[in-house]
């Protein structure tokens, strides 16, 4: 579909959605009409053009019980052979948001690249896109994975969109407008590591803590909104803290309670001894998963086994 097929879509208002970077009716359902008044359309235009949008796309039409028990979502394999065991999905499933956080040196990137090669290599995406907000990404050790997986290495990087943004405005443009484009070529997996670094660089100090949590909350809105109407499957990784009541030793993912009631799935990673290539990860917040599932792993250079 066409932006100039929405009723109420003049020479004049095509412009202002193409300026604000709206790329399909797909996409542009999945504004608020907020934030469409907000570039100069009129309020009562965007009621109407969101309106239409929403139902060319099917977003506003409702589901029976019965529908939605029988629907059936694709599921990629990890290659991490005890999580696509003990996980309800048996593997990744489309249109969820994944959080794994731990320390560093727990693997966590590792497995975000894992996840990103094992999405291409059994066809579940035609692309990644891989946001490295931390610039850990490594080429060389996706190849490895790649081979791990007898695919084609030079076709896995191919196939990799790396972006590495210095700031926040920077991240939240590229889910809000460059994600969109990748999709539409394709694209069903998106991994940011980490989901929160530059949010803690940028928003720094007590005097600052609920700017840095509205803006985390609408940078994860707009993954849920990807989810719905693209199915997008989302894989952050994410930095921890020590527990606020001051329990020795004992962890929690950064972001509160905005990330914690925002992501589908919720993982804790964590190694036994760091100089040992041996971890394991549990649900700290996983539908249909008991939290005291233990999902062992070790490292290599070719991943997460």
């Amino acid at each position: 579909m066409s932006l100039k097929d929405i009723e109420g879509i003049g020479p004049k208002t095509l412009e202002k959605l193409k300026e604000l970077g709206i790329t399909s009716v797909e996409h542009l359902a999945e504004f608020t009409v907020e934030e469409l008044v907000a570039v100069g359309v009129e309020y009562e235009r965007a009621v109407k053009i969101l309106s239409e949008a929403a139902q060319r796309v099917g977003s506003t039409k409702p589901k029976t019980a019965i529908q939605f028990r029988q629907e059936r979502y694709k599921v990629f394999k990890t290659g991490l052979a005890r999580f696509d065991e003990k996980t309800p999905w048996g593997g990744i499933r489309e249109a969820f948001i994944y959080e794994f956080a731990g320390e560093f040196g727990t693997g966590k990137s590792m497995f975000a690249h894992q996840l990103a090669v094992a999405s291409l290599a059994s066809g579940f995406t035609a692309r990644v896109v891989y946001i490295d907000t931390e610039g850990t990404f490594n080429d060389k050790l996706a190849e490895a994975i790649a081979k791990r997986f007898d695919a084609d290495p030079e076709k896995i990087l191919q196939s990799i969109f790396v972006y590495q943004p210095a700031n926040v405005a920077q991240l939240e443009q590229i889910v809000k407008f460059e994600v969109p484009k990748h999709i539409q070529e394709g694209c069903r997996v998106l991994v940011i590591d980490t989901i929160t670094a530059l949010y803690r660089a940028e928003f720094v100090g007590r005097e600052m803590l609920a700017t840095r949590q509205q803006r985390i909350h609408y940078l994860v809105d707009w993954l849920r909104r990807h989810a719905r109407t693209f199915n997008l499957v989302s894989i952050l990784t994410n930095q921890v803290m020590d527990m606020p009541t001051g329990m020795a030793g004992m962890k929690t993912p950064v972001g509160g309670n905005v990330l914690a009631h925002a992501v589908n799935a919720r993982f804790m990673m964590m190694r036994y001894n760091k100089a040992k290539p041996e971890g394991y990860m549990w649900p700290l917040d996983v539908p249909g998963m008991a939290p005291d599932v233990r999902i062992e792993y070790r490292i290599t250079e070719a991943g997460l086994e």
